[in-house]
């Protein structure tokens, strides 16, 4: 019987970007700028933690193989990519696929262009393993959940370290047996706690900083000769058994090498946890319609599924914007007030009326809101008047998803919104075009222009 773990090294070490359709490598242009974006907004908003994690980590380095963004700084690439992936999910702002139950984009981007620039690769090879990183990241990812996350695990630390092996593994160039190596040392070093959702909520992006950093020294250590156990995920005391009880190994084989599954991913437009994104949209909407006053109003409806509730429930008046990126109470209020949800209503503290209205709120949980099949994983949210009327949104699918596609008028805004005051104007034209426009993309460039606006003007 073959191991899914082989059948994956298999079609990794056999993939190659010239059996790509153009859309494939258009979609790792966007998730790379995306992930530029997002790390602005996480160094601007998570600035304390991130701050610490520097001084922790660039204290025992000597390094300087790879550049630290918004720094001149370099540093070993484990080194780099544990720190750019710290921004990367500062303010949870980057990418994810609502049936892998995380964010690829944060656990493989930071870790190949990391180690990418160590080893001056060239641009193809980025591009086949971020592709590489994606496609395992999701099809893991389905082969244990939702029991990982029922468990207690944070899925985008656990999977992302199997992940980013593997996207580092193709990207210095290993063969099959290599790759299972790879691979399999990720799956040992796998680990993250979703507690990091309840409370300590600056600290969430310890989890895809450590998958960035065992993949890239998975990868290396798989160069060196390093043997790892044969089946990390079906074995008696594998990944499977581990984090899930039971896996689903099919969900890693089955159309393998058809579609790349990357194209199913969305992008945020909002900083907080996926599972509020259906309220923020609903709030948006319901905001922008009318003016809304909290004594006008007798309750608040929120009809959602019963995972967004679970994780995004608890949290009724947050203390910090990192609570608040849990609490679906908040957002929807700070949607509702202001007919918007960026990073200014993140770290905004609710005004009077917005208390109000989270006091009015009463969440149900519905399963007919998520349904993978059909398509679903959204909410609706009814507001009851005081004189007997009501007012409601359902939102299928929040903003960002394959069936609700950004505009470039929304990502522009993205662009804008989470990098003023981290990049110039200038800079930011500078990077789009660097990451979009056809052609290779040189990360050794890319990164220079990474430099904050202050340091890049000394």
């Amino acid at each position: 019987m073959i191991m899914s773990s082989d059948a994956l090294a298999h079609w990794i070490s056999e993939f190659h970007l010239a059996s790509c359709e153009k859309e494939d490598v258009d979609n790792v242009r966007l998730r790379i700028l995306d992930y530029l974006i997002s790390a602005a907004a996480g160094k601007k908003c998570n600035w304390a933690y991130s701050d610490a994690v520097e001084a922790v980590y660039l204290s025992f380095d000597s390094a300087s193989q790879s550049q630290i963004l918004f720094s001149k700084t370099k540093a070993a690439a484990p080194i780099a990519a544990y720190l750019n992936a710290t921004y990367g999910h500062g303010a949870d702002l980057d990418d994810g696929h609502r049936l892998a139950n995380g964010h690829p984009g944060v656990t493989v981007i930071p870790a190949v262009l990391a180690l990418g620039q160590a080893e001056n690769a060239a641009s193809d090879r980025i591009f086949e393993a971020i592709l590489v990183g994606y496609e395992t990241y999701i099809r893991v990812s389905e082969a244990v959940q939702p029991n990982l996350l029922h468990r207690g695990f944070h899925g985008t630390g656990v999977v992302g370290a199997v992940a980013a092996s593997a996207a580092c593994a193709k990207l210095i160039g290993l063969q099959e047996r290599q790759i299972h190596h790879a691979i399999s040392l990720g799956a040992v070093q796998a680990s993250g706690l979703f507690e990091v959702s309840e409370s300590g909520q600056s600290a969430k992006p310890i989890n895809p900083a450590n998958a960035c950093r065992v993949g890239v020294e998975s990868a290396l250590l798989a160069r060196q000769g390093v043997e790892a156990p044969r089946q990390p995920f079906e074995g008696a005391k594998g990944f499977f058994h581990a984090f899930a009880g039971e896996g689903k190994p099919e969900a890693i084989v089955d159309g393998l090498g058809q579609s790349l599954r990357i194209r199913e991913c969305y992008v945020k437009l909002s900083p907080a946890c996926r599972h509020v994104h259906p309220e923020i949209d609903a709030g948006i909407t319901l905001g922008q319609r009318r003016r809304i006053e909290a004594s006008e109003i007798r309750k608040i409806e929120i009809h959602t599924y019963p995972n967004a509730i679970f994780v995004t429930g608890k949290i009724c008046c947050p203390k910090n914007s990192g609570e608040a990126k849990f609490s679906m109470r908040y957002a929807l209020a700070m949607a509702l007030r202001k007919g918007r949800y960026s990073l200014a209503e993140l770290e905004s503290p609710p005004d009077v009326e917005a208390l109000a209205l989270m006091e009015k709120m009463e969440l149900i949980a519905e399963q007919a809101f998520e349904n993978p099949g059909e398509g679903i994983r959204g909410c609706e949210v009814q507001i009851i008047f005081a004189d007997g009327t009501r007012d409601q949104c359902y939102v299928k699918v929040p903003r960002g998803e394959q069936e609700n596609p950004l505009t470039a008028a929304d990502l522009e805004s993205k662009l804008h919104s989470c990098c003023d005051g981290v990049w110039s104007r200038e800079q930011q034209v500078r990077l789009y075009q660097s990451v979009m426009q056809d052609g290779p993309l040189n990360p050794q460039e890319l990164m220079k222009l990474t430099v904050s606006a202050a340091l890049a003007k000394e």
